[in-house]
């Protein structure tokens, strides 16, 4: 990071952070800052006291998209979408993400909580997989979905919630490019390292007129202007975090909440999931000594979280809008956005690390994506779905 830009984070805290638990943080003349890897979008860092006892997370919105740079443009004006939406997530789900300490659209910085007693949910996801959590994170999007639905608000205040989380163009279409755009695309080789077995089979997919018409549908779903309610926007296990003692769950990122198609979050969850399902059905034959990890058993329970999650969601969100949830379209939108999405985080841009170095796991991904998409169209429950993605026609 260079010198300018922490000068200015530092003057951006010192001027606007009023919380009294961290007065070190603007009186300490020895702030040290400790820039943060994660963010393809922008600049991280963790603030810490000399004494190390106090903390924030600073993000600085840029006006493009830092991993690809200047020639890709994106709203800077993110900033205030994440300040309002854990504001407005909170008021919903009480401590639902971190505490936004101030936002300061000037310089497009946002100042949280630092999460520092907390880990990445695919990090925990990776040693085990606790179904309770998966049905605690299903009933935070049946929350957020209902709560904030058109058919659950007046006509007034949802025009009111639209206005404020109305979709951003540059950021959409930045979305739908890396999702539904570059990873079909004949040049895919170019998003990133993949085994050429991989790539081979990808020119075969996207020949494939099912996936064709799925990523035409899949566009239209998630265009400007569509959906139903507030939705996270880019809800992957990279989004979120649980507490290391307790089971408090927070959503992170929110920069991309909109008004939009509540099976997005669900779907990408959900694709997430499918891909940790084939990391650990690749580990699945290794011998397990004490101590080691059960990837056998992870690769069980990994299936379970993702009929557990579907279930209780859609359970909910029925019992939430009554005869107003169609959950007949919803379930629709699932099944084709999560085969679209498997094949997307595999071709394109996103990247799951643990399955990276493991290309017979990600042709896996791909051939549960390809069942998916064929016999969306069939009377698919969720245990059909299980049966799919463990290799069951």
């Amino acid at each position: 990071m260079n010198e300018g830009l922490a000068t200015k984070i530092k003057t951006s805290v010192q001027q606007n952070l009023k919380d009294a638990t961290l007065s070190s943080l603007t009186q300490d003349g020895d702030v040290q800052i400790e820039p943060i890897s994660e963010g393809y979008l922008n600049e991280v860092c963790r603030l810490k006291s000399s004494d190390g006892c106090q903390s924030c997370i600073v993000k600085v919105y840029l006006n493009y998209v830092k991993l690809l740079g200047p020639d890709v443009p994106i709203e800077s004006a993110r900033c205030q979408r994440e300040y309002e939406a854990c504001n407005y997530f909170r008021s919903l789900l009480p401590n639902s993400t971190p505490v936004p300490y101030f936002c300061d659209p000037v310089n497009n910085i946002v100042c949280l909580e630092d999460l520092s007693g907390y880990r990445i949910w695919e990090d925990v996801l990776l040693e085990s997989c606790d179904l309770h959590l998966g049905a605690k994170i299903a009933d935070i999007l049946v929350t957020l979905h209902s709560s904030s639905n058109k058919d659950n608000l007046s006509g007034e205040e949802f025009e009111l919630l639209k206005n404020k989380f109305s979709p951003h163009p540059q950021q959409v279409a930045f979305l739908c490019d890396s999702h539904f755009v570059k990873p079909f695309l004949s040049n895919h080789r170019e998003n990133k390292a993949c085994d050429e077995m991989i790539r081979v089979k990808i020119d075969e997919i996207i020949q494939d007129e099912v996936v064709i018409k799925a990523t035409e549908l899949a566009r239209e779903c998630m265009s400007v202007g569509s959906g139903s309610c507030c939705i996270h926007g880019d809800l992957h296990v990279r989004s979120l975090m649980l507490s290391n003692v307790g089971e408090d769950m927070k959503m992170i990122d929110l920069e991309c909440s909109r008004i939009g198609p509540p099976a997005f979050d669900v779907a990408l969850l959900i694709c997430n999931y499918v891909m940790l399902y084939h990391y650990h059905q690749e580990l699945s034959h290794e011998d397990v000594g004490p101590g080691q990890t059960d990837h056998s058993q992870l690769m069980a329970d990994t299936l379970d979280i993702i009929c557990i999650t579907l279930s209780r969601y859609m359970e909910g969100m029925s019992r939430a809008l009554k005869d107003k949830f169609d959950k007949h379209l919803v379930w629709r939108q699932i099944l084709l956005l999560l085969g679209v999405e498997i094949i997307a985080w595999i071709s394109g841009p996103a990247n799951l690390n643990c399955l990276q170095p493991h290309p017979k796991g990600q042709l896996n991904c791909l051939n549960t994506a390809l069942r998916i998409l064929h016999k969306q169209s069939l009377s698919l429950d969720t245990k059909g779905l299980s049966r799919l993605i463990h290799n069951q026609h």
